[in-house]
């Protein structure tokens, strides 16, 4: 075992991509392998989000103009 100094910053940075029971090594370890992400991280995430909301009006939309024309 090592102990290691990093800048607050980089702390901060690495405590919100920490998982429930996942230790700081552990997120190093993930990070450092570079392995694949899963959609499964993202559920959720743009839930009750104004993008969302924008990305959905603007797919009615084009449903709208798509069934006009046909």
């Amino acid at each position: 075992m090592k102990t290691l100094t990093i800048r607050d910053e980089t702390y901060q940075k690495l405590a919100k991509l920490k998982r429930d029971n996942e230790s700081f090594s552990d997120v190093i370890e993930r990070i450092i392998e570079g392995r694949q992400v899963s959609i499964e991280e993202f559920v959720g995430k743009l839930k009750n989000s104004e993008i969302l909301k924008e990305l959905e009006n603007e797919w009615l939309q084009f449903r709208r103009k798509i069934k006009i024309r046909g």
